[in-house]
């Protein structure tokens, strides 16, 4: 009940942002809503407790919205940036720097309390020193509001700022551009933030003496979420080949670290004496100890990449699925999910409309129902052949429909912002996925790790890594020039989409008549077409 209620909550939400500019039509549909709900309960489909339960978080993800999201403002004319007021500055960085070269990036928030405060971002070209997060800087430079898009249906950048809660914006040059007033604080978490930056600079400074790009940029946008590196022909080739979820530290990269770390530490324990095995066990299971040691690993990961927003997200819901397992329901993975989603439209509601979000849990979704629908095929799979070749042929069957299903999934939005159509994720993902958890981050970690604790001005294994990282570019490359690997195709409309996963849904969905389940598969097929 708790994925429907979540389900309901999230569609309550998209109610509540749109009810300020069609407010009769989401009234009509709200309404529309409750007559489908009591028409299904009259034909016995679902029950008056259960009907009540999800009306009620229909509504209250519209009242939510309403109470927790500001109401749009009009949008007012910013000044030309050479009609800016020349300003003097004082604040602290409050966001891991994020270097390229020759220039930082950086997140300010200005001394003072309550609404007098304000949050900068600050592009610091040609600087002297490498600044870091919880240090206090003072510059003069010229402020001036977020510019959106003057297209219709374009991308809005002072809307994505808006989002980020960005005031402000402003570029200095020059290396007495700016001034660092306190750069050892022992404020409270700052001095963690600023210990664990440092941290990243240590990581930054031995990859540039260590590796030479594009790799650089590979290996500093995979373990420290570093994107200045990425060279743009690169990231086009991540684009083409439908693998640039990789270069973005979420899911994928915290699961396969999670899953090494785990299976390494529960095989370190089972080979333990079967003594000492028995009396460990009486106390607490391996599998246990192993999310205990787990946990620590991803985390520290997380903050490593600089805790950006969608790996935080990440990070949330794989530490609800760990709970899961410590509490032993390893099978509530739908529930889990449903909990993480509620956490984060509880903590911004905003995010419904973040691209990372959507593509993100959409992502999870289609892992989480192949999952269920995998399960049935091994359970009718066990007893029938054992053979080494149709267990590989089973789990390379598995591995592509997962594949599969996370393209298929994601399409429309993929579609819908990229405008192109990535269909050859199916393929190069089966390859790229488990070489870049299993083998680049791994031992882009241990690298890192090393490096901070011993002061290293290059990397361990950096020839090792020079290759490793150079052998996925030159497979990207190969990919990227395939014939027809890149279809640019028009954003399908609002309408569309709902109708696309509205028959996917019902595809996946085994409760439901065959012949209901056809029709949406054709359904899908025709719209993808």
């Amino acid at each position: 009940m708790l994925p429907s209620l979540t389900a309901a909550f999230f569609l309550g939400l998209l109610c509540g942002a749109e009810l300020s500019f069609f407010p009769l039509s989401v009234i009509v549909l709200l309404a529309g809503i409750a007559v489908g709900f009591s028409l299904l309960e009259r034909v016995g489909h679902i029950d008056s407790s259960s009907v009540l339960l999800l009306y009620v978080s229909l509504l209250s993800g519209v009242v939510y919205w309403s109470l927790t999201t500001p109401t749009a403002k009009s949008p007012q004319m910013s000044p030309p940036l050479h009609e800016a007021v020349q300003t003097s500055v004082v604040g602290r960085i409050i966001a891991p720097v994020q270097c390229s070269m020759g220039r930082q990036t950086i997140l300010l928030q200005t001394d003072g309390s309550g609404s007098e405060s304000r949050h900068i971002r600050l592009v610091w070209r040609d600087p002297s020193i490498t600044l870091h997060h919880g240090d206090r800087i003072s510059f003069r430079g010229k402020l001036h509001r977020p510019r959106g898009s003057l297209n219709p249906g374009g991308f809005d950048y002072a809307a994505y700022m808006e989002r980020q809660g960005i005031d402000f914006l402003t570029t200095v040059t020059g290396a007495q551009a700016v001034t660092l007033l306190d750069a050892e604080t022992h404020i409270g978490l700052w001095r963690v933030w600023n210990r664990i930056d440092h941290w990243r600079a240590t990581i930054r400074a031995a990859a540039v003496n260590t590796l030479g790009q594009p790799t650089r940029g590979l290996f500093l946008g995979m373990i420290i979420g570093e994107r200045g590196y990425l060279e743009q022909e690169l990231q086009d080739w991540f684009m083409v080949t439908g693998t640039v979820h990789l270069l973005s530290i979420s899911g994928s990269h915290l699961g396969l670290v999670a899953i090494v770390v785990f299976w390494v530490v529960k095989r370190l324990i089972l080979g333990l004496p079967s003594i000492l095995l028995l009396t460990l066990s009486r106390i607490v299971t391996p599998s246990k100890i192993s999310i205990l040691l787990a946990w620590p690993a991803v985390a520290l990961y997380a903050l490593l990449a600089g805790a950006e927003l969608a790996t935080v997200r990440s990070l949330v819901m794989i530490t609800l699925a760990m709970i899961a397992m410590w509490l032993g329901h390893e099978r509530h993975l739908g529930h889990a999910m449903a909990v993480a989603l509620l956490a984060i439209l509880w903590h911004d509601p905003r995010a419904v409309f973040d691209i990372s979000f959507q593509l993100s849990f959409l992502s999870v979704l289609a892992m989480v129902r192949m999952i269920v629908i995998t399960e049935s095929w091994n359970a009718d799979a066990a007893g029938a052949d054992s053979q080494l070749r149709y267990c590989f042929m089973r789990h390379a069957l598995v591995a592509l429909s997962m594949s599969g299903a996370v393209t298929v999934a994601t399409l429309p939005l993929v579609a819908f912002y990229f405008n192109q159509v990535p269909w050859m994720g199916i393929i190069t993902n089966l390859i790229a996925v488990p070489f870049t958890g299993i083998i680049l981050v791994p031992l882009g970690l241990l690298a890192a790790l090393w490096t901070i604790m011993t002061g290293a001005e290059s990397l361990i294994f950096g020839s090792a890594m020079e290759q490793l990282f150079g052998s996925m570019v030159l497979g990207l490359q190969w990919c990227a020039r395939f014939p027809g690997g890149e279809w640019h195709v028009a954003a399908p409309s609002m309408p569309a989409i709902a109708l696309f996963y509205s028959g996917l849904l019902v595809t996946s969905l085994q409760a439901i008549p065959w012949r209901v389940r056809v029709a949406g598969a054709g359904l899908t097929m025709l719209l993808i077409g």
